[in-house]
């Protein structure tokens, strides 16, 4: 894994841009910020959808404009996570979610998308597909299509291969060595506009409706940002994509969560400018993250 292309901030950006990095090839998909301690975390904290480094190639095949490409990223989620050292593990996509989204299931593919036919294994027409959000989506924001013209169909193999996969193997990884010692967390980071589907809370844990995280987990969760005076919903509307219910099992040693945070408590949502006090939300998710690796130690495998 070679290193990334740092973000490129002009004089007229500010501290609090997060600014698209363009760039004629991305030579790292993903990276993995080390734990700042050297003892082995039972927990992985990971941001899927918060990548913005697009590809020249994939901005001229989409018809939409960068700004509405962006509108889908987990804007920032990035810069939350990486405010302090943690205990444990982060791995970041860096490919933007509107050209691959890891949090489906590698066949979620349509195949109208394309101009020939694609290697397509078990594909089912899932209500992902049907809302153009499959691996690779069809739609952006406000259900506007992201290409004109149908795209080679290739790509589904070079974006499944090249993206895809070195992104869950590299999650995989991560996983399996925080479970090599005892019960491993996976913490699926993600944010949602403000007012989606009518909902006004500030934080959704989704755990598959109690399938994909132990009870105790879930409860602690809770609790602690309940104590942080956030507003919380449990698996509603979003119980947890591809990610959480693919690595939370556990029965098998690994509990995963995945965690909504709204973005209107950080950022500007039009600009995708962080917020001036955006270190206050920033504090309370790193310092979850040490809450939960501290606790997760603490309980060991207890049931």
């Amino acid at each position: 894994m070679s290193t990334v292309q740092p973000d490129i901030f002009t004089p007229k950006q500010s501290a609090l841009a997060c600014p698209a990095v363009i760039v004629n090839q991305l030579d790292a998909v993903y990276k993995i910020i080390p734990p700042a301690s050297k003892r082995l975390s039972p927990v992985v904290a990971a941001s899927p959808h918060s990548g913005r480094h697009y590809t020249n190639a994939f901005i001229q095949q989409a018809s939409l404009p960068l700004e509405q490409l962006r509108q889908v990223e987990d804007a920032a989620m990035d810069r939350l996570l990486t405010f302090q050292p943690l205990p444990s593990p982060l791995l970041l996509a860096e490919f933007p979610r509107s050209f691959v989204d890891v949090n489906r299931r590698h066949d979620e593919i349509d195949g109208t998308m394309f101009d020939g036919p694609v290697d397509i294994i078990n594909a089912k027409i899932t209500r992902y597909l049907r809302s153009g959000l499959g691996m690779i989506p069809k739609k952006a924001a406000e259900q506007k299509e992201i290409y004109a013209e149908p795209l080679p169909a290739d790509e589904v193999t070079y974006r499944r291969q090249h993206y895809y996969m070195p992104y869950h193997k590299a999650l995989k990884t991560l996983v399996d060595t925080a479970a090599s010692s005892g019960h491993a967390l996976l913490l699926d980071c993600h944010s949602m506009p403000s007012g989606l589907f009518g909902v006004e809370s500030d934080i959704i844990l989704g755990s598959n409706h109690g399938q994909s995280a132990r009870p105790w987990v879930v409860d602690a969760a809770l609790e602690y940002f309940s104590r942080e005076g956030l507003s919380i919903c449990l698996n509603t509307p979003f119980s947890g994509g591809f990610i959480t219910k693919h690595y939370g099992k556990p029965l098998a040693g690994v509990s995963a969560l995945q965690i909504e945070i709204c973005r209107s408590l950080y950022l500007n949502e039009q600009s995708l400018e962080l917020k001036s006090d955006w270190s206050a939300l920033a504090s309370i998710l790193c310092r979850f993250v040490l809450h939960m690796d501290e606790l997760m130690i603490r309980r060991g495998d207890a049931p």
